[in-house]
């Protein structure tokens, strides 16, 4: 049975993994002055190692929880590790493993939300600015 630091400890797990792919999101909005967006530097990079990963060891369980994943200072554990660490294949065919997209795409599919979720607030500024510009420029 888990004690409470431990659930706390879990909770702040989620919590890092949602701000850290809202904030990636806000970040890829805002550009940075740099024009290189937050997706081709981590999301792209993430979704494309466990695409990998998965077709090499022919199964997409690879995740110990849903916020393992590429954070600040931190690789996801499924990264390093054998696939025999994971167990035999689930899917495989006479020509490899052949992981279903549909899959790959539920295991990655939380990260995506939340870094467009960022990039949708990373734009809000600009369109509240802009939006309220035209309404002065309207009534005067």
């Amino acid at each position: 049975m888990k004690s409470f630091h431990q659930h706390v400890d879990e909770l702040s797990q989620y919590i890092r993994f949602g701000l850290w792919w809202i904030a990636l999101g806000v970040a890829s909005s805002i550009g940075l002055g740099s024009g290189l967006h937050t997706f081709v530097l981590y999301l792209g990079p993430h979704i494309a190692l466990f695409t990998i990963k998965a077709m090499q060891c022919g199964r997409v369980d690879l995740k110990s929880a849903p916020y393992d994943t590429i954070q600040l200072k931190r690789g996801p554990s499924w990264l390093d590790k054998s696939c025999e660490e994971f167990g035999p294949p689930l899917f495989s065919s006479t020509h490899g493993s052949r992981v279903p997209l549909g899959s790959i795409l539920q295991q990655v599919q939380l990260e995506a939300i939340l870094w467009g979720i960022g990039t949708a607030l990373g734009e809000l500024p600009p369109y509240f600015i802009s939006r309220a510009g035209m309404c002065t420029s309207f009534y005067t």
